[in-house]
Protein backbone atom coordinates (compact mmCIF):
# COMPACT_ATOMS: atom_id res chain seq x y z
CA UNK A 1 0.00 0.00 0.00
CA UNK A 2 1.49 3.14 -1.24
CA UNK A 3 2.55 5.92 1.52
CA UNK A 4 1.10 9.34 1.12
CA UNK A 5 3.71 11.75 0.17
CA UNK A 6 4.80 14.08 3.60
CA UNK A 7 2.45 13.02 6.31
CA UNK A 8 3.44 10.86 9.43
CA UNK A 9 3.46 7.60 8.07
CA UNK A 10 6.53 9.12 5.37
CA UNK A 11 8.26 10.33 7.54
CA UNK A 12 8.71 7.40 9.65
CA UNK A 13 9.00 5.09 6.07
CA UNK A 14 12.09 7.46 5.14
CA UNK A 15 13.60 7.73 8.61
CA UNK A 16 13.32 3.53 9.05
CA UNK A 17 14.79 2.91 5.89
CA UNK A 18 17.58 5.56 6.21
CA UNK A 19 18.56 3.77 9.64
CA UNK A 20 18.45 0.32 8.34
CA UNK A 21 20.69 1.18 5.38
CA UNK A 22 24.85 0.72 6.62
CA UNK A 23 25.58 3.19 3.48
CA UNK A 24 23.62 5.92 5.04
CA UNK A 25 24.34 5.37 8.07
CA UNK A 26 28.26 5.66 6.99
CA UNK A 27 27.50 9.10 5.22
CA UNK A 28 25.86 10.42 8.15
CA UNK A 29 28.55 9.50 10.90
CA UNK A 30 30.11 12.25 12.44
CA UNK A 31 27.65 15.00 11.32
CA UNK A 32 25.21 17.00 13.69
CA UNK A 33 22.64 18.54 11.31
CA UNK A 34 19.07 19.77 11.33
CA UNK A 35 17.27 20.85 7.83
CA UNK A 36 13.94 22.54 8.24
CA UNK A 37 12.11 22.29 4.67
CA UNK A 38 9.08 24.39 3.80
CA UNK A 39 7.22 23.07 1.02
CA UNK A 40 4.60 25.27 -0.58
CA UNK A 41 2.09 23.97 -2.40
CA UNK A 42 1.88 21.00 -0.84
CA UNK A 43 -1.30 18.80 -0.51
CA UNK A 44 -0.10 17.39 3.04
CA UNK A 45 1.58 19.02 5.17
CA UNK A 46 4.13 22.44 4.45
CA UNK A 47 6.61 21.27 7.07
CA UNK A 48 9.25 18.93 7.75
CA UNK A 49 12.46 18.51 9.27
CA UNK A 50 15.22 16.28 9.21
CA UNK A 51 17.16 15.69 12.14
CA UNK A 52 20.89 13.83 11.04
CA UNK A 53 22.55 12.91 14.43
CA UNK A 54 26.18 10.97 13.80
CA UNK A 55 25.04 8.53 11.33
CA UNK A 56 21.47 8.18 11.98
CA UNK A 57 18.00 10.41 10.91
CA UNK A 58 14.53 11.43 12.12
CA UNK A 59 12.49 12.55 10.09
CA UNK A 60 8.93 14.54 11.35
CA UNK A 61 5.94 16.86 10.25
CA UNK A 62 6.13 20.01 11.41
CA UNK A 63 8.41 21.53 13.33
CA UNK A 64 12.19 20.43 14.33
CA UNK A 65 13.20 19.50 17.76
CA UNK A 66 15.88 22.27 17.86
CA UNK A 67 16.51 25.82 15.90
CA UNK A 68 17.36 23.95 12.31
CA UNK A 69 21.18 24.62 10.90
CA UNK A 70 19.45 25.49 7.33
CA UNK A 71 16.18 26.37 6.56
CA UNK A 72 14.91 25.32 3.00
CA UNK A 73 11.84 26.53 1.10
CA UNK A 74 10.84 25.21 -2.37
CA UNK A 75 7.65 23.92 -4.06
CA UNK A 76 5.86 20.89 -3.99
CA UNK A 77 7.09 20.15 -7.64
CA UNK A 78 10.56 20.58 -6.47
CA UNK A 79 10.24 18.22 -3.46
CA UNK A 80 8.73 15.53 -5.43
CA UNK A 81 11.66 15.55 -7.61
CA UNK A 82 13.79 15.20 -4.72
CA UNK A 83 12.46 12.92 -3.26
CA UNK A 84 12.18 10.55 -6.58
CA UNK A 85 16.12 11.10 -7.01
CA UNK A 86 15.78 12.91 -10.30
CA UNK A 87 17.34 16.20 -8.91
CA UNK A 88 19.63 16.63 -5.70
CA UNK A 89 19.92 19.75 -3.51
CA UNK A 90 22.82 21.12 -4.65
CA UNK A 91 21.32 21.00 -8.05
CA UNK A 92 18.46 22.70 -6.72
CA UNK A 93 19.78 25.24 -4.29
CA UNK A 94 22.48 26.57 -7.40
CA UNK A 95 19.38 26.58 -10.18
CA UNK A 96 16.97 29.02 -7.82
CA UNK A 97 14.11 25.61 -7.16
CA UNK A 98 14.90 25.95 -3.84
CA UNK A 99 16.17 28.93 -1.42
CA UNK A 100 18.34 27.50 1.80
CA UNK A 101 19.80 29.82 4.62
CA UNK A 102 21.91 28.83 6.98
CA UNK A 103 25.11 26.68 8.08
CA UNK A 104 25.63 26.03 4.39
CA UNK A 105 28.87 24.23 5.76
CA UNK A 106 26.59 22.20 7.55
CA UNK A 107 24.45 21.47 4.47
CA UNK A 108 27.29 20.41 1.75
CA UNK A 109 28.50 18.05 4.51
CA UNK A 110 25.45 15.95 4.51
CA UNK A 111 25.52 15.83 1.01
CA UNK A 112 26.38 12.10 0.42
CA UNK A 113 23.99 11.16 3.38
CA UNK A 114 21.33 13.18 1.10
CA UNK A 115 22.05 11.70 -1.82
CA UNK A 116 21.73 7.85 -0.59
CA UNK A 117 18.75 9.17 1.15
CA UNK A 118 17.22 9.71 -2.32
CA UNK A 119 17.67 6.18 -3.47
CA UNK A 120 16.46 5.08 -0.42
CA UNK A 121 13.03 7.24 -0.64
CA UNK A 122 12.84 6.58 -4.59
CA UNK A 123 12.47 2.32 -3.48
CA UNK A 124 9.60 3.72 -1.33
CA UNK A 125 5.66 2.89 -2.53
CA UNK A 126 4.87 6.66 -2.06
CA UNK A 127 2.16 8.44 -3.73
CA UNK A 128 2.77 11.84 -4.63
Amino acid sequence: MAIQFMTDEWATAVTDAANADEKFRTAAKGHDVVLRVSVSGSPASQDYYMQFADGSLIVGIGDPPRTPDVEAELSYETNVELSRGALNGQTAAMTGQMKAVGNMMKMMSIGKAQDRLAELESGLDIDY
